[in-house]
């Protein structure tokens, strides 16, 4: 049995979420991915009310094909001054799920069960998401 941290709502992540399998890619400040990229909502602020999201807030928004980050970044403006990563993590490193939003309904989150230092390692940079070569 899985045991995530006492902060986490009920029923999160949700039965429905799996290990991740194959590559997952996130969305970084940085090309050169830092523990900071890998820190959820919750962490950057425990203390806001989340609300509905409460449970999303604990994990991280991937993607899991190049084309759905593509989509993404064609969505949301914001996405394009980003820079994209991808790791293949290693079994029982968390649980992923499909949490689609408005803008992209191929978003899924990635709850980790390993911290945002091992998170930055396994992560490889790919390039600007915002260049001509995506």
């Amino acid at each position: 049995m899985t045991t995530w941290p006492e902060h986490y709502p009920d029923n999160c992540p949700p039965e429905y979420a799996e290990q991740p399998f194959g590559n997952i890619y996130r969305f970084t400040n940085r090309i050169n991915p830092k523990h900071k990229d890998f820190s959820s909502y919750y962490e950057l602020k425990p203390g806001h009310n989340w609300g509905s999201k409460a449970c999303e807030a604990r994990g991280l928004s991937v993607y899991t094909t190049m084309e759905d980050c593509m989509a993404a970044a064609a969505a949301i403006p914001a996405l394009k001054k980003k820079y994209l990563s991808k790791a293949e993590l290693p079994p029982h490193s968390g649980a992923i799920a499909a949490t689609p939003s408005g803008n992209t309904k191929n978003h899924n989150t990635f709850w980790s069960l390993i911290s945002a230092e091992e998170l930055a390692i396994f992560f490889m940079p790919i390039h600007k998401t915002g260049t001509e070569n995506v």
